[in-house]
């Protein structure tokens, strides 16, 4: 750990009630969840693709029209991503639910350049509600660093985030892939940062942001 101040979250969170979260689901069991896991009643909080089908609308003269807006890929929506582009990486931060029902993130990165990226062969993490509370701690400055590993079926993948003056460099790696390593700069790592706040929330009744970063702050003061 090097001689960084301690970073608090430089946001007050908002209360807010969320549904039912198992403790039961605590644990990394290596294994991961694809996407069609997803539940078709749930509805994380952000989104935004260019590509998706837009809706259809009536216009005051009867006649339809399409929209832009899309709520499944909107804020709110089931869809919602956040991704940062690098020179030789991607990374994108996605709304993500296991097989057992817990809500949590996934994320999926890319090596290339000029803008292109390998998306075919990247390498996709889905946290575990532990890993989360880790990555939360990193994206809500409360830690400088944090690592992630033993992920996947095979334990062969790692996520390292670090701080390091005015971003949080994210490493995202795993046996036999090329490492992408993304720079985030602060005012995305806080968007990131609230977004997978929601995601953990909507696993607990009637916890609120406010109680949940007071435990991280506490839980960090003590070394755990």
């Amino acid at each position: 750990m090097n001689n960084h101040p301690q970073y608090q979250p430089q946001y007050q969170p908002q209360k807010s009630a969320n549904e039912y979260f198992d403790s039961s689901q605590m644990h990394n069991t290596g294994a991961e969840c694809p996407n069609q896991y997803v539940n078709e009643n749930y509805t994380p909080s952000h989104m935004h693709n260019n590509n998706a089908q837009s809706p259809v609308k009536q216009s005051q003269e009867g006649q339809t029209q399409s929209s832009d807006f899309n709520p499944d890929y909107a804020p709110g929506g089931r869809y919602y991503s956040i991704k940062v582009h690098a020179s030789k990486a991607a990374v994108e931060f996605k709304a993500d639910i296991t097989r057992k029902g817990v809500i949590t993130i996934r994320i999926e990165a890319a090596s290339g350049a000029n803008k292109s990226y390998d998306w075919k062969n990247k390498i996709s993490i889905q946290l575990t509600q532990l890993g989360l509370i880790e990555f939360l701690c990193a994206f809500l400055f409360i830690k400088e660093s944090i690592e992630l590993k033993h992920y996947g079926a095979k334990n062969d993948k790692s996520l390292k985030v670090q701080y390091q003056e005015g971003k949080l460099f994210v490493q995202v790696s795993q046996k036999g892939k090329k490492l992408c390593g993304v720079p985030i700069p602060i005012n995305e790592a806080v968007r990131i940062g609230q977004f997978a706040l929601d995601s953990y929330l909507k696993n607990f009744d009637n916890i609120s942001a406010e109680f949940a970063v007071q435990n991280f702050n506490r839980a960090a003061s003590l070394g755990l």
